[in-house]
């Protein structure tokens, strides 16, 4: 009775941790896909597809929680400070010179993790876990020069996710992991709009009578699935591959609410629907171990052609739509780690993560490029509990944005475009996890 009163209540913390984590949490800044699952992991870049030996491969490969002796419990965090710039042509219709620049607002988004094994028999675990695998938190002034770009004001989209998952043993050799996974979202965008003709220049509260705010809130549960499969080579090598599914997000109760900003009244609130495709993702992996190293290098699709459009469909029998058509891309990972003795283990990573996104969709929300990541990290074990942490530091290549998105106009009618380059884009990351093993 006294091992069965300690699983019941080590399980019921965990959900009760995993139940305070589903109310959503700020994500990443100017980032769309999430891998900052667990403080190895950042450590180590992600490239944990194939040793998968820790609580967090129920999202990277839950085949790998069948090597997990006991119960364990792993709880973590990781904040991200972005930044980046945006460097104006100059446009005299909006009032602004050539080389007149924004930066967003200073914020610290911030990624929770959860997860919870437990070791059946020998031939079989089982496990639950909650992550944020997709989440995008941007902010920009409010007079900003793309300010009437869909959005542009401020974009939150958060998920979360609750994964169930189980791992079979068949052989000595071969695990294999599955199990459905449910994930909610919750979307906010806020931008200025244009009502009527503006008399340039069009600076921030010159116009304010033709201005209004705007912003789109929409919520929704979604479902997909989670398969994992690893294979021991050898004793020392071994081979891991992961699949991650889309998810349909359908808002059908969003809102939509427009503001005067001369006045700071409600103008208008209707009903909105939507759909959209978060993508599915596809990770292998090939880890050696040998005399306390550890090197993997990995690699990830992502299949962002799912997500070709943004559209929202109001009451009123208007709609907003932004094209997207974003290119399927790799993330690539190369991962070290040194057991310097029983209590430290030393990490270091780089990847090089591609950017979907063709140079006519660039626009306020993702502007990102193709990034390289430096990545540190350390594990600290005392007896059954573990201490992770893990740093990243991103650097995002420089984007031009001269397209649609970039059009200034009341109603249909455009008005000006505004052009620039975003620039300075980086972030820190830190990551935190406490694992014990009952």
């Amino acid at each position: 009775m006294g091992k069965a009163s300690v699983l019941l209540g080590t399980f019921a913390r965990v959900l009760l941790t995993l139940a305070m984590l589903l109310v959503p949490s700020l994500l990443s800044a100017n980032g769309f896909d999430i891998y900052e699952q667990s403080a190895k992991a950042v450590g180590l870049g992600g490239a944990v597809v194939a040793q998968a030996d820790d609580p967090s491969a129920i999202f990277f490969n839950p085949a790998g929680i069948v090597q997990l002796e006991g119960t364990q419990v792993s709880v973590g965090a990781c904040p991200i400070i972005p930044t980046m710039k945006f460097r104006s042509d100059g446009n005299p219709v909006m009032g602004t010179a050539p080389g007149q620049t924004w930066k967003t607002e200073d914020n610290t988004w911030v990624i929770p993790n959860a997860y919870f094994t437990h070791q059946v028999n020998k031939n079989v675990s089982v496990g639950v876990g909650t992550f944020s695998h997709f989440g995008l938190g941007v902010e920009w002034p409010y007079d900003f020069e793309g300010r009437y770009s869909p959005g542009a004001n401020k974009t939150v989209l958060k998920t979360t996710s609750v994964s169930p998952v189980i791992a079979v043993k068949p052989t000595e050799r071969v695990s294999f992991g599955l199990g459905p996974y449910i994930q909610y979202l919750d979307l906010s965008l806020r931008n200025q709009a244009l009502i009527g003709l503006p008399i340039p220049p069009l600076t921030a509260g010159s116009n304010i009578a033709q201005t209004v705010e705007t912003e789109l809130k929409g919520t929704n549960w979604a479902w997909g699935y989670n398969l994992g499969l690893r294979v021991k080579l050898s004793e020392a090598l071994a081979f891991g591959v992961s699949y991650l599914s889309e998810t349909r997000q359908h808002i059908t109760d969003g809102t939509q609410t427009v503001t005067s900003s001369a006045t700071g009244q409600r103008v208008l609130r209707q009903d909105f629907s939507a759909t959209m495709v978060l993508p599915a993702k596809l990770r292998m992996g090939l880890a050696w171990k040998s005399n306390g190293w550890t090197v993997e290098g990995a690699a990830e699709w992502t299949e962002w052609s799912s997500y070709s459009v943004l559209r929202a469909d109001f009451a009123d029998g208007t709609f907003l739509e932004s094209e997207k058509k974003w290119r399927n891309v790799w993330m690539y990972r190369i991962g070290i780690q040194y057991r310097l003795n029983k209590y430290l283990d030393l990490r270091a990573a780089f990847l090089y993560d591609e950017s979907p996104i063709p140079v006519d969709l660039v626009d306020p929300l993702v502007p990102s490029g193709d990034r390289p990541v430096a990545c540190l990290g350390f594990g600290l074990h005392f007896g059954d509990t573990t201490i992770d942490v893990g740093y990243n530091h991103v650097w995002d290549q420089n984007r031009t944005w001269n397209n649609a998105s970039g059009d200034v106009k009341v109603g249909p009618f455009p008005v000006t475009r505004v052009t620039g380059r975003f620039r300075d884009a980086s972030a820190d990351l830190f990551a935190v996890n406490l694992t014990y093993k009952f």
